[in-house]
């Protein structure tokens, strides 16, 4: 009897350290160690912007916008947030509010970017420079894939989206063009 109950004990004891040693691996492999040098390549993207631009649904219907992306340092210049919104022009409705999270992978050398929609979604995307300087960021979707450009020149920010079903041909979605006002 008290070797059945010696035998239960011990296991109880493997059992327990097996999961701790796991938790402890899964808390690690999730974890990211990110870096201020990365981040200061995108310090000129702070402020206030605002302009105009047109999307394109699954439908393909245009539907022009005014938009305003509010950009800021975060955790003392580990990470920038971006909120933008944007307003139909023909009546001024909200159609398009999120919120971004931008961070620099050390170990990986990328940028990583989280956002939110107020339609309940979220993407985690790897993102980059390009040769030409532009910040490029996407992610798949149902069927293909999205892609955005960013270009800063001095006060102008110029954003570009484009769908592909192969990653070879690219069809544009979405356009906007902004100032920078503070």
């Amino acid at each position: 009897m008290k070797t059945n109950k010696l035998k239960t004990t011990v296991s109880m004891v493997w059992l327990l350290a097996i999961v701790t040693v796991l938790s402890a691996q899964t808390a690690l492999a999730q974890s990211e160690r990110i870096s201020k040098a990365g981040i200061d390549k995108l310090s000129n993207w702070v402020g206030t912007w605002e302009g105009e631009g047109w999307q394109m649904d699954q439908t393909q219907k245009r539907t022009e916008f005014k938009v305003s992306e509010v950009v800021k340092s975060e955790l003392n210049g580990l990470a920038i947030s971006v909120e933008g919104k944007g307003t139909s022009k023909t009546d001024g409705s909200l159609g398009h509010h999120a919120i971004g999270l931008i961070f620099f992978n050390r170990d990986t050398n990328e940028y990583v970017f989280q956002s939110l929609t107020k339609e309940g979604y979220a993407t985690r995307s790897k993102a980059n420079f390009d040769e030409d300087g532009n910040f490029i960021w996407g992610f798949e979707v149902p069927g293909g894939q999205i892609r955005y450009t960013i270009s800063l020149d001095d006060d102008t920010w110029t954003e570009k989206g484009a769908y592909s079903p192969d990653g070879s041909q690219w069809y544009p979605i979405l356009e906007m063009k902004l100032k920078k006002i503070k």
